[in-house]
């Protein structure tokens, strides 16, 4: 089955809902000739109220059966479920778009998509003159991220379509994508980090602007990746695309396209990435970034701090004094030719590099002592350092993008979504992953609460006796 019957489905807001599903090989494809006329097969249920039984059995079944005929979208109430069909679909076409767009009442007259959602916040904004929210959430795997590009996708074609505005918003997705997806154990493009992007309106429904904020950076994966799993997108794609005229500009030694030479890419050999799960390459990246103004001029830095990140990484110590125990051993950078390689992308002098990694300033008595440091807290001084720089780039870009999106006029409403990272549990799970499942969990608990506090209310309306009705 495609879900467990044993776990509580994990809905999304009105707003939409993702559930992650274990991946399944899906039955011959039953399209009818419209994709956004497709109700899916006759023996099933597009609204899952309509079920005359609502047992998790029914439910799941219920939903496969869908999933096999190529409906991945179910309806309930103005929730929609989506299983990851873990491939491209033909479900959204321009006609399918205009579809939606045209629909006075989507979430009725037309089958579940994500366009469903997007056109009821779009026109719920500007009936009721009240901003909204859309909540993408579900287990790691579930497709949050595509999802969002394409309630994006969505809400900037019909509020900005063919403006600069239009080709900015859409632009900062392989932006975004390859600096904070990763591939680990579950899935190929996990987002490592959690983002509220806004959407600025006008009163009129013209989308206006945008803002980005971003949550918990999994900054470990940097100097750290389970086996099978890899790094962030971005490292791959730098250390591979750049061009030989780039490479000498940066001034990079030989073998600096060996991207299975990096220790940060955990890597055996070049074949173990495969290339096409990238959301992006490298000429695409670099497009991207050519579209958003404050990018454009600094695509060189950027690579810069990328590659010094990449050879932080190779950065090896010999040890002075005590032979064969690092926690005593004086540090020295084993090559200094790797410590040249990093000033250079730096801009600094490698003497600074070695002595700020091997060598710790003690303020004692109002006089600085040097001390050197040992070749295991030289290490971490390193990883930190590897960490510092990657997220201050990645913070840096967001800000950027921010820049050139924000509107001076702020926006009469909004529309936010929610996208945040899926749950998930590895053989070995670091604070920040347990920070990042008890954000999915507390953001899930509190969807379910507002989901189950507006059925009240609308029972309550009705006359309906809710004084034994409870949520736990």
């Amino acid at each position: 089955q495609p879900c467990s019957a044993s776990r509580t489905p994990e809905f999304c807001h009105r707003l939409t809902f993702e559930h992650s599903v274990k991946r399944c090989t899906s039955g011959s494809l039953l399209w009818a000739k419209m994709a956004h006329k497709d109700w899916g097969p006759r023996d099933t249920e597009s609204e899952l109220t309509r079920l005359k039984s609502i047992t998790d059995k029914a439910l799941l079944q219920n939903v496969e059966k869908r999933y096999r005929a190529g409906n991945i979208y179910t309806r309930s109430g103005r929730i929609v479920l989506a299983v990851n069909p873990y491939k491209k679909l033909p479900l959204y076409t321009e006609e399918t778009l205009q579809a939606y767009k045209a629909s006075l009442a989507p979430q009725v007259e037309l089958p579940p998509h994500v366009y469903a959602v997007a056109a009821s916040a779009h026109s719920g904004m500007l009936q009721n003159s009240m901003s909204q929210s859309v909540i993408i959430s579900g287990e790691s795997g579930a497709g949050k991220t595509e999802t969002a590009k394409i309630l994006l996708e969505y809400l900037a074609e019909v509020s900005c379509s063919g403006s600069d505005l239009h080709t900015r918003v859409l632009k900062t997705n392989p932006i975004m994508e390859s600096f904070g997806c990763a591939k680990t154990v579950w899935n190929n493009n996990s987002s490592r980090f959690g983002k509220f992007l806004t959407l600025q309106f006008s009163a009129s429904g013209r989308m206006q602007g945008a803002f980005m904020k971003t949550y918990l950076l999994e900054k470990s994966r940097i100097t750290s990746q389970l086996a099978n799993e890899q790094n962030y997108h971005v490292f791959y794609t730098v250390a591979k695309g750049l061009s030989p005229s780039q490479r000498a500009e940066l001034q990079l030694p030989k073998g600096s396209d060996a991207v299975e030479a990096f220790k940060l890419l955990n890597l055996r050999k070049a074949s173990d990435v495969d290339w096409s799960e990238l959301p992006c390459d490298f000429a695409e990246l670099s497009a991207a970034f050519a579209v958003i103004p404050p990018l454009a001029g600094c695509q060189l830095s950027v690579w810069k701090v990328i590659m010094a990140v990449l050879y932080l990484g190779n950065l090896d110590f010999a040890g002075k004094g005590a032979v064969g125990d690092s926690t005593v051993a004086d540090a020295k950078i084993a090559d200094p030719s790797t410590t040249a390689v990093i000033a250079r992308l730096l801009s600094i002098q490698p003497t600074e590099l070695e002595n700020a990694i091997c060598i710790q300033n003690i303020n004692a008595g109002g006089e600085w002592i040097k001390s050197p440091n040992s070749i295991a807290y030289a290490s971490d001084v390193k990883s930190a350092l590897t960490k510092a720089l990657y997220s201050k780039l990645f913070d840096w870009v967001v800000e950027m993008i921010n820049s050139s999106l924000i509107s001076g006029e702020g926006g009469r409403y909004f529309i936010g979504a929610v996208d945040i990272f899926g749950f998930e549990c590895f053989p070995t799970n670091s604070l920040e992953q347990l920070c990042i499942n008890f954000a999915n969990e507390r953001m899930q608990h509190m969807f379910t609460e507002a989901v189950f506090e507006s059925v009240i209310a609308e029972y309550q309306k009705e006359g309906i006796d809710v004084a034994d009705i409870t949520f736990e």
